[in-house]
């Protein structure tokens, strides 16, 4: 099912009137006069700077004869650390996040599915699995947080960056690694590691005093966040991507006429659109920031030894997502919901969520 009619079913509980696809942009002399308040993901990061500013500082207010507009601030700015973007986003102190399924606490399990490491091998198969598994996350939004998802988008591939060179995943055996959410973890566990959770601002002085071996990441997040000034090596072996969604408080979103709700709409459609046009790109350029095998728009190279991943590297993942990742994901979510993952998700995979 196309996210844009998943958007539609979303808006059929949550808006007077049903459904909020629009049949032709309205114009603009039709548009309510709103200014948003939006939280955006980190400041340093070329989704924020190259998607998220653009579209809530010059593009919407353009495309809307200046009625609609953005004042957006990054995590960065507001010095958060994730949960608390959602509850600011529920009280209505913003009327808008971008936020990311590891921020979510109450329906946490649920959000997990979206985003379970080891499982899209590729940025097409994570914006399926997001679709697929949206009308559950919408459930969570609407009834934990009072608020509705309208966009998606993913951070470039995650992959491991350590401190010391290694030769292949078997290395990560013994080493603490810093990651983000609950099913990172239990893959590192399963490849015998110890996972250690730091805040993404945080994890670089981590790395350099020794506090964890490795970090997990995105490509190209990694080396803007200065990872490569304090580690040897980058193991470009997929562990998924980093799901995310924008998802917009409903009391605000009531407030709109319909003809701006149907503008809005659309105009979040062009903001996915851009979001995940940027993550291949941004894979690959990572990569070559990381090592200096490429061009790099975003900085000088750095010189991390790359390993490619080897036969016996990406068996070990599928291992420890079968055995592992999938079963202890299902014991968080239960039973029900971990039967519908297997019928929504997984069957597409060959995969089975259920607790051993």
């Amino acid at each position: 099912m196309k996210f844009t009619a998943l958007l539609g079913m979303a808006a059929a509980f949550a808006v007077a009137g049903g459904s909020i696809a629009a049949a032709q942009t309205p114009a603009p002399a039709q548009l309510d006069t709103k200014k948003f308040n939006v939280i955006g993901t980190w400041n340093f990061l070329n989704i924020n700077k190259k998607v998220e500013q653009p579209f809530w500082s010059e593009q919407l207010g353009a495309a809307s004869g200046g009625k609609l507009t953005g004042n957006i601030k990054s995590i960065t700015e507001l010095n958060l650390k994730g949960t608390e973007v959602l509850r600011l986003l529920k009280t209505g102190v913003y009327d808008v996040a971008h936020a990311l399924p590891i921020y979510v606490d109450d329906g946490a399990a649920i959000f997990e599915g979206s985003d379970l490491s080891g499982v899209a091998q590729s940025v097409a198969q994570q914006r399926e699995i997001l679709s697929a598994w949206m009308p559950e996350m919408q459930k969570v939004m609407r009834d934990k947080f009072g608020s509705m998802i309208v966009s998606t988008f993913a951070f470039p591939q995650q992959v491991f960056f350590c401190r010391d060179e290694i030769s292949s995943l078997a290395d990560i055996k013994g080493k603490k690694v810093r990651v983000q959410g609950v099913s990172q973890s239990d893959l590192v566990k399963a490849l015998g590691g110890a996972a250690v959770t730091i805040p993404f601002g945080e994890v670089v002085p981590a790395l350099e005093k020794g506090v964890v071996d490795c970090g997990i990441t995105g490509t190209l997040p990694g080396y803007q966040a200065k990872w490569p000034e304090v580690v040897k090596t980058v193991v470009d072996v997929s562990l998924g991507y980093t799901a995310g969604f924008v998802s917009v408080n409903l009391a605000s979103w009531n407030k709109l006429s319909k003809p701006t709700q149907e503008f809005m709409t659309g105009q979040f459609k062009k903001l996915e659109e851009a979001a995940w046009a940027s993550v291949e790109s941004d894979t690959k350029e990572g990569i070559a920031c990381d090592t200096g095998n490429g061009p790099c728009s975003v900085g000088p190279p750095a010189k991390l030894k790359l390993v490619m991943p080897t036969d016996a590297d990406r068996a070990l993942v599928k291992k420890a997502l079968n055995d592992v990742v999938l079963p202890e994901w299902a014991k968080r979510c239960g039973a029900e919901c971990a039967a519908k993952w297997t019928e929504m998700v997984g069957k597409r995979y060959g995969l089975v969520a259920k607790a051993n």
